[in-house]
Formats: C-alpha cells, structure tokens, sequence
C-alpha cells in the first residue's frame, strides 16, 4: 500500500511540472482537453473492471468489450492513423512480475481484453490511482497527439476465501489522438481516441 501511494504522490508532483508542448493552444484549450482524455480514460478503466471481474455474464461483458473498443482509433481493427501510417491493430503492452523480474509482452487490443474476461482466478480487483498525467500535447497537421500516463493496480483472488495470490501496480503510457471531427448532432468537434499502450514499470505488492 505504501508503494502505490508513493506512486500517487509522484505522478501528482510530476503532473504540476509537466509542460504541453502545443503551438496555438489557449490554457483553457489544453485544459479542455486533458479534462476529455480524462474522461476517455475513465470510461476504459470502467470497463476493465467490468471485464475483469466476476459478477457479470459473458453476455454483458460482450457489450462492455465493444464499449472498450470503440474508445481505441480503429476500434481493435487495422486502421490509418492520422499521419497517414497503416497500421495493424492497437497494441497492448502486458506485464508481470516473476522471481523479482518485470516480464513483458506486447498483444493485441483485442486479445487483451478477451484474455482478461477468462482470467483464472475467483476474484480481480482491476482499479486505478485517482491521479493521471496528460502531457507531451502537440500538434501533428490538422490534428493533435498527447501521451496519458496511468497507474493501475491489479489484485488477482483465488479459492473459496478469496486468498490473495498475486497483485502489482503498473504504470502505463497511452498513447492519445486528438481528431478534429464533424458530424449533425454535435457539429465541429474534437474526439479523443486512444492508442498504443506501452508498460513503463511494474512493482509487485
């Protein structure tokens, strides 16, 4: 527990020294959207939970699946970024620590969140630290790219008692597209899709 709060407080000290490097953005600008990666990543970490834990069918995880997904640029599909690029699918970067050493991997999005609906254990905890960083926003031809760093704490239960087996703390970075978009309902309007997450570090508890 001490480890993770140590954690909470950094990223809380790094978050207030972190400059966006942006060329044309008012402060409010740059709040507005951090304020929306924000809420994009919250609505990720929500479904997790869902998809990780036990209380809920296969029927309501399927729905909560393509919930997630629709928050990714290319909803788990082969998909063009906005530079241009084709790409093969948002990649997940998965970790874990064994006999004190960090192992890592990279999968598909996709993969990842099947995986984490048939993780074998009686009980997952899959929650987040109420702080996360947003920074690095810059402007990339008519669109904007940031990276979003969390830290996310898995608890895995296993048996009748509901024994604790395994648990860490990850940091993760994601990487953020900022799409200038423009349909009837809302009009001109910027969307926030994520992408890429990669593993920065990995503590067991």
């Amino acid at each position: 527990m001490k480890k993770f709060l140590s954690i909470v407080i950094l990223a809380f000290i790094t978050s207030l020294s972190a400059q966006a490097q942006v060329n044309d953005l008012s402060e409010q600008d740059i709040q507005a959207f951090k304020d929306r990666v924000g809420e994009v990543i919250d609505m990720f970490q929500n479904n997790l939970n869902i998809l990780a834990g036990k209380k809920h069918s296969i029927k309501v995880k399927s729905v909560y699946k393509k919930s997630a997904l629709k928050l990714f640029i290319g909803e788990g599909l082969p998909y063009t970024d906005p530079d241009g690029n084709n790409r093969e699918g948002v990649q997940m970067q998965v970790s874990s620590v064994r006999n004190g050493k960090v192992v890592k991997r990279k999968t598909a999005l996709t993969t990842y969140l099947e995986n984490l609906i048939k993780l074998p254990y009686a009980e997952v905890n899959l929650t987040q630290a109420d702080t996360y960083r947003i920074s690095n926003i810059y402007k990339v031809g008519d669109h904007y790219e940031a990276t979003a760093t969390i830290f996310q704490r898995f608890e895995g239960y296993v048996g009748k008692d509901k024994r604790k087996k395994y648990s860490d703390v990850t940091q993760k970075n994601i990487k953020v597209y900022i799409i200038p978009e423009n349909d009837y309902v809302l009009g001109q309007h910027w969307s926030v899709r994520l992408g890429d997450i990669e593993v920065v570090d990995t503590t067991q508890e």
